[in-house]
């Protein structure tokens, strides 16, 4: 019989083909042999890891990859279940992972593998250095069971499609902000034209990803059954985001017909020559969709024209799309607008002295025109996690964090700032330089939106935003 110490100093010094074969001949004789199972499951796991990474160099092709992978991993089946739960058990998933978009028999796989199995540690983020935080095994294991659930092999089975969105179903449960739990939910609902539950599990993807035009694509497919002239601005907005032209081929052609069906065939002449030069530069084979626009009597006689109209800039259009949908599954705060960092194109706002949020000019339109001192609305998601939407509201003072204050100008000699002096000292506000610079004359009272906030030395008072 095969020594399980032997196995292991054959796998240390490399020799994982002997170690395999001696672990195969242990096994025939000795199959509940714990220590033997374990030499041999470590010797699966280093064969498959060394497939990863042969896949990773280039070395050998997905076909393969998935052919040798498959192969190993059925040795294993014939004993996991007598190591499981185990750090190998575990370990093996990690490498498994890697080939879960190559692999056709991953889901049957991890079905087999069963989350039951995952170990506490495993429900753990794991933290590399310099601080970068990698998702937790149980998440990972989610997302790639979601990911082969949205797109299952032909020859999946029902029931198998089913197991997979109750596994994506749990860990929502216990992660309901994770982006891509959300996307596969999404997807696996528009494959059963559930388009309504759809989007409610798309809107947490776009929150993230609100400059991305995948979301906008897929946005722009959900409502073109159901609001086509949402559907055309989902699909415009998706086409002026993309930094890549093959990331809207297919959604130039959707909103070209959208957009001939509504008689705005100028419009969509543009989107039928973006997409057939695109296609064409790369080679690339025009679809039947493509080919009968481009064949139109309109698109011939358009397409010699050198004034068609420029592609729309449908930004705040759709970000009132995006916020429309998202207010019910949003937390929303009412804070002060007060600082803005134009050479990073970000602006903060406040909720109390303490607490703020920054909001990002890119993926916040139109925040970079409000003034300080404007009350912004910020949505967050239930349960924490970041800025997903905003809105100016109506100035109302918040007592003690938010006032109106007057009273007469002090000047500092020989400084750019200085103050406001009220009823008490305790109204005492301070006028940034930029501000006092924009008092002219002797004014010697005026008024101005103040906000309580710590100065250099973490002391609390008041400070001018807005003059009025």
């Amino acid at each position: 019989m095969s020594d399980s110490r032997e196995i292991f100093q054959l796998r240390k010094e490399h020799r994982l083909d002997d170690a395999l074969n001696k672990a195969r001949e242990g096994f025939a004789v000795a199959p509940d042999d714990i220590w033997l199972l374990r030499a041999y499951g470590w010797v699966l796991y280093d064969l498959i890891k060394a497939e990863v990474e042969s896949f990773d160099n280039h070395q050998i092709p997905p076909a393969q990859l998935a052919a040798n992978v498959g192969a190993l991993l059925a040795e294993y089946r014939r004993f996991g279940e007598k190591i499981r739960p185990d750090l190998l058990h575990s370990q093996l998933l990690t490498q498994v992972l890697k080939t879960s978009r190559q692999w056709r028999g991953f889901l049957e796989f991890a079905r087999w593998w069963d989350p039951v199995h995952l170990r506490a540690e495993d429900r753990e983020p794991y933290h590399a250095p310099y601080g970068h935080e990698v998702a937790s095994l149980a998440l990972r294991f989610a997302h790639a069971v979601g990911r082969g659930a949205a797109h299952p092999p032909p020859d999946a089975e029902p029931g198998l499609v089913n197991w997979a969105e109750s596994v994506v179903d749990a860990e929502l449960d216990r992660a309901p902000n994770d982006q891509w739990l959300h996307y596969y939910k999404s997807q696996l609902l528009l494959n059963r034209d559930q388009w309504e539950q759809a989007k409610e599990h798309l809107l947490p993807v776009m929150r993230r990803q609100a400059n991305a035009a995948w979301p906008w694509s897929l946005l722009g497919h959900i409502e073109e059954r159901r609001n086509p002239e949402r559907a055309i601005i989902c699909y415009q907005h998706a086409c002026r985001l993309a930094r890549q032209p093959q990331e809207v081929l297919n959604t130039r052609a959707s909103l070209a017909s959208l957009l001939a069906a509504r008689g705005r065939q100028e419009e969509a002449t543009v989107q039928v020559q973006h997409a057939l030069a695109d296609r064409t530069e790369r080679g690339y084979k025009i679809p039947p969709k493509l080919q009968q626009l481009a064949s139109t009597s309109w698109f011939v006689e358009l397409s010699q024209r050198s004034n068609l109209p420029p592609e729309a800039d449908v930004r705040a259009e759709a970000q009132a799309i995006l916020s429309e949908g998202q207010r019910a599954q949003l937390v929303y705060r009412i804070g002060v607008l007060d600082h803005h960092n134009p050479g990073k194109s970000l602006a903060h706002v406040a909720f109390g002295p303490e607490e703020g949020s920054i909001l990002s000019y890119r993926r916040f339109h139109g925040i970079e025109s409000q003034s300080l001192g404007d009350l912004i609305e910020v949505g967050f998601e239930r349960g924490g996690g970041p800025p997903g939407d905003w809105h100016p509201v109506q100035f109302a003072p918040i007592p003690g964090f938010v006032e109106i204050k007057s009273g007469q100008v002090e000047r500092c000699e020989g400084r750019a700032f200085g103050f406001i002096s009220g009823a008490s000292r305790d109204d005492r506000v301070f006028v940034p330089p930029d501000l006092m610079g924009s008092i002219q004359g002797d004014i010697d009272s005026i008024r101005c939106v103040s906000v309580m906030s710590r100065d250099k030395k973490g002391k609390l008072g008041w400070k001018a935003l807005k003059l009025l």
